[in-house]
This record gives C-alpha cells, sequence and structure tokens, in this order.
C-alpha cells in the first residue's frame, strides 16, 4: 500500500439518503449503481454496466452439517461413557450439534448477490434476507452485460457501445465507463500501472489479489474499508477494455431487443 507521506484526507463523495438502504446490510440500488454504506463507511458505489451478471447465490450448510453430525456423534459417545464430566460433555457437545444444525438451516434459506464479470465472482451477503437479496439483483440485472435488454436506455447504451466498436474507438469507450465505474465516497477506484488507486492511495495489484483471496478488506485512510475483491472487479474491466468488447453477444442482445420492441436499426 502506498499512501504517499501522510494521508489524504477521505472525500466525503455524493450524499445519499441512507433510509433507501436496507436496514442490516446498508446495500440499496441509485439507478445504475449498486450502493453499499455500512455504519461508519462512507457510500461505496458500483456501476452495475461495468458488470456480465448479478445472481443470487445460496450459501453451502455442508460445513454447518457435517460439524452437527460429528457433535451429535459425540453427545452419543460421551452419553454412554462412564468418564467423570461426561453430563457436561453432552451438554456442551450438544449445544454444539443444535446451533450448526440451526445455521445450517439459515444458510440453505439465505440468498447472497453475485457479482460475475469475466472469471471474477464476488459474494456479496445480504443480512436482510432472501427477498431482499432478489429486490436488488432484479433491478441491478437489467443493466448488466449478459442480460437480454429489456429498457430503452439499455437499448441506447449498447447501440452507442457497437457504434464505439465500429468507428474504432471501442477500447477508448470502454476506459471512460470505467472512469465513475467503483467510487468510494467521492474517491474513484482505478488503475495506474500495476496499482489499483482508490483516490489518491494505492495497491499493488498483487496486494489486492492477495486480500481479496483472504475475503480481507482494503483499509483506506480515515478508517475506511473497501471490500478487497471489489476492487478486483474495477481490474477485471480495465482487462475487458483493453481485450476489446464481445461484438457477437453485444449485436445479439441489440437484434433480440429491436425484435421484441418492434425498433429497427435506422430508426
Amino acid at each position: 500500500m502506498n499512501p504517499g507521506p501522510f494521508p489524504p484526507p477521505p472525500s466525503p463523495g455524493p450524499v445519499f439518503d441512507r433510509t433507501r438502504l436496507l436496514p442490516r446490510s446498508g446495500i440499496g440500488v441509485d439507478g445504475t449503481s449498486l450502493v453499499i454504506a455500512p455504519p461508519g463507511n462512507p457510500v461505496i458505489a458500483l456501476d452495475a454496466r461495468l458488470l456480465d451478471r448479478v445472481e443470487l447465490i445460496g450459501r453451502s450448510p455442508t460445513v454447518p452439517l457435517v460439524t452437527s453430525g460429528f457433535a451429535t456423534a459425540g453427545v452419543a459417545a460421551a452419553a454412554m461413557s462412564w468418564i467423570p464430566g461426561h453430563i457436561v460433555a453432552c451438554v456442551g457437545l450438544a449445544y454444539l450439534a443444535h446451533e450448526r444444525f440451526s445455521e445450517a438451516r439459515r444458510r440453505s434459506k439465505s440468498k447472497d448477490l453475485l457479482l460475475a464479470l469475466g472469471d471474477l465472482e464476488v459474494a456479496l451477503h445480504v443480512a436482510d434476507g432472501p427477498e431482499a437479496a432478489k429486490s436488488i439483483a432484479d433491478q441491478l440485472a437489467p443493466y448488466t452485460r449478459d442480460a437480454p435488454i429489456t429498457r430503452p436506455e439499455v437499448y441506447e447504451d449498447a447501440k452507442r457501445r457497437m457504434r464505439a466498436q465500429a468507428e474504432g474507438k471501442g477500447e477508448a469507450s470502454a476506459r471512460r465507463e470505467l472512469e465513475n465505474g467503483l467510487l468510494v465516497g467521492g474517491d474513484v477506484v482505478f488503475l495506474k500501472g500495476e496499482y489499483l488507486q482508490v483516490g489518491l492511495i494505492s495497491f499493488r495489484i498483487s496486494e489486492v489479489r492477495e486480500y481479496a483471496l483472504r475475503g480481507a478488506n482494503l483499509p483506506l485512510s480515515g478508517g475506511r474499508l473497501l471490500q478487497a475483491a471489489m476492487g478486483l472487479l474495477v481490474v477485471a474491466a480495465e482487462e475487458r477494455a483493453g481485450q476489446g468488447e464481445d461484438v457477437t453477444v453485444l449485436a445479439k442482445r441489440i437484434a433480440e431487443y429491436e425484435s421484441w420492441s418492434g425498433h429497427t436499426a435506422g430508426r
């Protein structure tokens, strides 16, 4: 991390009505952006138009179920034992078995958000429950790049990107889209050589990947935090911009919308 000789003061960024966020997770939607604003942290805004998909995923109950099974077996073994203290052991193992089984049930019912860009998938836990997570996904999914086009503004954006490709300006257009793709407060997250910049603070990309593998946050000035995996979305978007738009997929989405809506290429 390279914050410079003196950490810069946090940029407050745009004002956002936090009453519009989910109460427990501090997550919401503002236009085309996913908004994350947990207490004590500035508003983090990710433009869903950078993403390929937004989906719902369940949290695996396997580990808690296995633990519960072992604990249950331990209760049976302890109950048949004449070793002193076996009653206390039974109580403790029974509690563990119950707690792990309850966690498995909670996980089987819960849904989290999956943000996908190319091969990169970032999970975002929504503590407010599966219906809240589904509402967020339903609002953002129409703006993603793999979704069928169902809205006029998404159609116009797709046409603009197609024109940029035809004029040989696809990479420049894609990089402009990245300029405000991810914001932390008023700080733009962007790439500069081998570094990921969050405002004036820089992290080596290799360092960001290490943080992400551990499920850790990038420490920012003023006690702020950014999920490292969110930063990797910017890295992946930059790599995609260099490779160019998938014109075949884009043309197919445009044609399907025009067929569905009655649009024609010349109108």
